[in-house]
């Protein structure tokens, strides 16, 4: 087919045409679904309920990691964050492990594939595991390249 066409300039020209066309209704269908998803919470389950705040307990639980790993890895006190881990003090510091956990939901879906893809390798990592970023207080990297592959920006 493609030796067909490479022969039929004007078939080239017509086949660039509607192929510029498709790609004009995917990001107007894109801007649609987005506009029609409104406001939402994603991982609302990583929200205490009382605060509506990010829970530090069940972002690890999440992640796959003790919560003793994490509060290390954010350097934070790990009893205060055992005894309170929606404190206000703690949000800073969760909200990029938050965000890409929300990113990757929404690529992945189950948390069990968002666990796949934190204990894979990532040449964008220099080879190392978004988990490992993660719990070497790295986080706005991983951040960054998720970010990057949301917005169909090269890294």
């Amino acid at each position: 087919m493609t030796a067909t066409i490479s022969k039929k300039p004007n078939l080239q020209e017509r086949v660039a045409e509607v192929q510029g066309q498709v790609t004009a209704l995917q990001e107007q269908l894109q801007s649609i679904l987005r506009g029609a998803a409104g406001l939402q919470i994603i991982l609302p389950q990583l929200h205490e309920e009382a605060t509506g705040r990010v829970d530090a307990r069940k972002v690890a639980r999440y992640m796959g990691v003790p919560l003793k790993r994490l509060a290390e890895a954010l350097q934070l006190n790990y009893k205060a964050m055992h005894r309170s881990p929606s404190a206000e003090a703690l949000q800073a510091p969760l909200k990029p492990v938050k965000r890409s956990l929300e990113i990757l939901h929404e690529f992945f879906g189950k948390p069990e594939r968002v666990r796949v893809w934190l204990n894979t390798p990532h040449p964008d990592l220099d080879g190392h595991t978004a988990l490992e970023m993660v719990l070497s207080n790295r986080s706005a990297a991983v951040l960054n390249v998720l970010e990057n592959a949301a917005a169909g920006v090269p890294v």
